[in-house]
């Protein structure tokens, strides 16, 4: 008899727990002080259940970026037209919506994990919402614009957030609109 892939809703339950105290326990101290015992206690769970779910506290924050890069997807699908513009608009909306998870991962050192993850992403994301061209992915010009505009966006974002968040999603969009259709800001 064959054995079904069935999804253990404790499972689940469990590393949304264990995700929720890691989170918590960033808000009040550093990473890298944080034991994996801390987190299963916070969690009300032992250390038995986190390594079960888990190897380290490091994929416990790759989960969670990993959930919130399939948030944005679902953000980037409801767009009609995905021209630079309206995807810098989605981009930056969404991180507003998630600027204390940002606070704490630059609090941490900690954000080189989010454009890992991107850059992960990135590839598959513009596959499934622009299609692939055959002539980009032979040449790997694909990959160089999609690393190229993982990092430009990336390094917006940090720089965005190390001004406060001030600007509006609208006005980082105008923003990164002049820089990609422009060349550059400082002809203007």
């Amino acid at each position: 008899m064959e054995k079904k892939n069935r999804i253990n809703p404790l499972s689940i339950q469990s590393k949304e727990w264990l995700m929720n105290a890691l989170l918590e326990l960033l808000s009040e101290k550093h990473y890298n002080e944080i034991t994996i015992t801390e987190i299963a206690l916070r969690a009300q769970l032992t250390r038995r259940t986190f390594y079960r779910n888990f190897e380290t506290k490091e994929d416990i924050l790759n989960m969670y970026i990993q959930k919130l890069c399939c948030e944005y997807k679902e953000l980037l699908q409801e767009e009609i037209i995905l021209k630079v513009h309206n995807v810098a608009k989605v981009y930056f909306t969404f991180w507003n919506k998630h600027l204390e998870f940002l606070a704490i991962m630059e609090k941490n050192n900690l954000l080189f994990m989010i454009l890992q993850k991107y850059n992960e992403y990135l590839p598959v994301l513009h596959g499934e919402l622009i299609g692939n061209n055959e002539e980009l992915e032979n040449s790997n010009m694909l990959e160089y614009i999609l690393t190229f505009s993982a990092g430009g966006f990336f390094n917006t974002l940090v720089k965005w957030i190390h001004d406060g968040a001030q600007k509006s999603p609208e006005e980082i969009a105008n923003i990164v609109d002049k820089i990609i259709l422009k060349g550059t800001l400082l002809n203007d």
